[in-house]
């Protein structure tokens, strides 16, 4: 065996280009011999350093982390490293599984949207919802998605991505009647909810009441879904007051119209799916009975 090898040597041997080794020399944690011509020479005891350094590199240590612990390498330092490093992998393990139940959750969104029927007018009975909202007066579909970005990074403490959250835009009435189109007075997001549904109340996992600025209230909408271009909005707001009025139902509030799938999930706008809902009330404040849905 020699006692002394080359750089491209130990380059060649442990796969590792002949920077990488620099560096480390750079930094203190190897200290090759210098022969002749200056070359590095590099002798048994740098051999183990560096079994050492790509032993750590390897589970997941920094170079910083490594060159400390070379400095003062005993058995102690040896637990108390592994130990942090074992808490810092727990720590991207639960990252990880946040992630992962993320990208559960947009699947299943997608899967429960996909087939959703449309022309198709339903009474659902929803819980409060608790929001974050931005009061503005918007006149294009693209400045909803700008609006929306603008809100999400007022409030990134609560909403670190749009990607799975639940959002939408309001609609007056009184303009849709008086042929006002596509004239928006806000846009929100739904945080952390119940589910709205046809007869009930599903209170969800951990519904969270802290932080929100705007409620939509508990109680019964009529809600339609449609595919396609948002140019059918106007239309479509129309015939949900036409079809409120034809049940004999009493106006309660704005026009809600949400995003379930949109330009997050497709880019293709024949798949996109827009809901319109709207708080309603029998005008004899009755308690409301189910009807038959109309397409």
């Amino acid at each position: 065996m020699k006692d002394y090898y080359t750089i491209s040597e130990i380059s060649k041997l442990y796969g590792i280009g002949t920077d990488s080794l620099r560096y480390y020399e750079e930094i203190g944690a190897l200290e090759p011999k210098r022969g002749k011509n200056n070359y590095r020479l590099y002798r048994l005891k740098d051999i183990c350093r560096l079994n050492t350094i790509r032993d750590l590199l390897q589970l997941g240590f920094s170079m910083k982390q490594v060159k400390a612990y070379l400095d003062d390498m005993n058995l102690e330092n040896t637990l108390c490293m592994l130990e942090d490093e074992k808490k810092t992998i727990r720590e991207q393990q639960e990252q990880l599984r946040l992630v992962e139940k993320s990208i559960e959750r947009r699947m299943e969104h997608i899967q429960k949207y996909r087939g959703t029927e449309e022309n198709f007018y339903r009474l659902i009975c929803c819980p409060d919802r608790y929001c974050l909202r931005l009061d503005e007066d918007i006149t294009r579909d693209e400045e909803v998605d700008f609006a929306i970005k603008r809100l999400q990074k007022r409030h990134e403490d609560k909403i670190r991505s749009i990607g799975d959250q639940n959002f939408g835009a309001s609609l007056s009435p009184e303009d849709v009647r008086n042929g006002v189109y596509n004239l928006f007075h806000s846009v929100f997001f739904i945080l952390r909810d119940g589910e709205c549904g046809e007869g009930k109340v599903q209170l969800g996992e951990g519904v969270s009441q802290e932080g929100y600025d705007f409620l939509l209230s508990e109680g019964t909408y009529l809600s339609t879904f449609y595919r396609g271009e948002y140019r059918q909005s106007p239309q479509r707001a129309l015939a949900l007051l036409e079809e409120a009025s034809r049940r004999g139902l009493e106006i309660m509030g704005d026009i809600l119209e949400l995003y379930p799938v949109d330009n997050r999930y497709t880019m293709k706008t024949e798949e996109f799916v827009t809901e319109l809902q709207i708080r309603v009330k029998e005008r004899n404040q009755k308690r409301m009975k189910k009807q038959p849905s109309v397409g």
